[in-house]
């Protein structure tokens, strides 16, 4: 044996063994690990005690005060469109005769009476057509009249059996080749005098001359499309608007309607509808409808832009409501609607036109909703609320 092994122990300064260092690293792991567990046990029993007891809370929670409305159906409502003037009837003048314009009497803004002479053509050839048209019907005319002497007197000598049948009969067939000639002799000449009677360009009726496409010594030809004059009537005058889809069965014939125009600030004219063409168009989705206008004083012209409200008697398709009801979401227009529970549904709306305190609503809304008035923006689906007394503004 070596002297450290022969070396007695000091009390309080014994050696630890290994085997009983590790049995206590052991434990001491153990007991951390335990507590660890128990941390986390107690942590994940805490928060679901919360989950349970948050919709407690939530229902025990008292519902929001919310004021409503009930949208409102417009009666004897109008619209306002954009339309245009025609003239009541345009009468284009074309030369029915050929020869040279030799004067005129009236330029555009002429004012013009039933049959005012607009213009004259000079027709030499119609005019020598026709001395030769009259000559030609004298000329058949004495043939026709000889033909007839003698078909008379041939057949009385055929009834006096002096003159055979042949004869006779050549007499009557001649008579009758006259008397075809002379009708067509007088219809040329009856086509002739028509000819020379468009000489004269004369106004259809009363209105304004707003074209003269010819100038004195102008060669007109007949059938050449050539418009020579354009007479319009103004008085009265036409508009034409087309209707939206959702307002042309409220359109009926009769109704008023004002009229603006940019030119007559500050006025308005009264118009009232007349006809509509009891079709909606395909491509624009709207009803053609014409109305009507005096314009006895003239000072409306044909072809001008205006502005057309219609008023309609019955009731509009569309419903109004405040326009502090509307909610604005990322997907578009949306109002909180009130059930019978208490239940809110925030329900999106189609806007058919802002009318400053109030919304044109076309789609989304029926007049028994309970619309809320200046809603919160925590406001969201399946809330409960509590409906209270509208103040009179809000009725309003």
């Amino acid at each position: 044996m070596t002297p450290e092994t022969l070396k007695p122990s000091v009390a309080g300064d014994q050696p630890v063994s290994a085997p009983k260092r590790k049995r206590t690293r052991r434990w001491v792991l153990t007991g951390g690990a335990i507590l660890a567990l128990a941390a986390v046990f107690f942590a994940l029993r805490l928060t679901s005690s919360q989950s349970e007891t948050s919709p407690e809370t939530s229902q025990d929670a008292p519902p929001m005060d919310v004021t409503v409305v009930h949208p409102a159906a417009t009666t004897g409502g109008t619209i306002q469109l954009s339309g245009y003037t025609q003239a009541y009837t345009e009468a284009p003048i074309y030369a029915q005769t050929s020869g040279y314009l030799e004067k005129w009497n009236f330029d555009i803004g002429g004012r013009v009476h039933t049959n005012d002479v607009l213009g004259e053509i000079d027709t030499p050839e119609v005019d020598q057509q026709l001395a030769q048209a009259k000559a030609q019907i004298q000329v058949a005319q004495a043939a026709a009249d000889l033909a007839k002497v003698t078909y008379q007197r041939d057949q009385t000598l055929f009834d006096q059996r002096v003159l055979d049948a042949e004869t006779r009969d050549s007499a009557a067939d001649m008579f009758a080749e006259d008397q075809a000639t002379v009708v067509a002799d007088q219809a040329n000449l009856d086509r002739l005098n028509a000819l020379e009677a468009f000489k004269v360009l004369r106004a259809p009726f009363d209105g304004v001359v707003t074209a003269r496409n010819v100038d004195v010594g102008t060669y007109v030809a007949n059938g050449s499309g050539t418009q020579l004059f354009v007479v319009d009537q103004i008085s009265p005058l036409r508009i034409y608007v087309q209707v939206p889809q959702a307002y042309a069965q409220l359109v009926k014939i009769g109704m008023a309607a004002d009229l603006t125009l940019p030119e007559f600030p500050g006025r308005t004219f009264q118009a009232h509808v007349t006809n509509t063409a009891d079709v909606v168009d395909p491509a624009s989705r709207s009803l053609l409808t014409e109305l009507q206008i005096p314009n006895t004083s003239g000072e409306l012209l044909p072809g001008a832009y205006a502005q057309i409200t219609l008023k309609f008697a019955g009731t509009s398709p569309y419903l109004t409501v405040p326009e502090n009801t509307l909610i604005f979401r990322r997907e578009g227009a949306a109002v909180g609607v009130v059930d019978a529970n208490g239940k809110v549904e925030i329900r999106p709306i189609t806007i058919n036109r802002d009318l400053g305190t109030k919304l044109e609503v076309s789609r989304g809304l029926s007049t028994t909703d309970q619309v809320i008035l200046d809603p919160s923006d925590s406001l969201a689906n399946g809330m409960m609320v509590r409906i209270k007394p509208a103040t009179s503004e809000a009725k309003e």
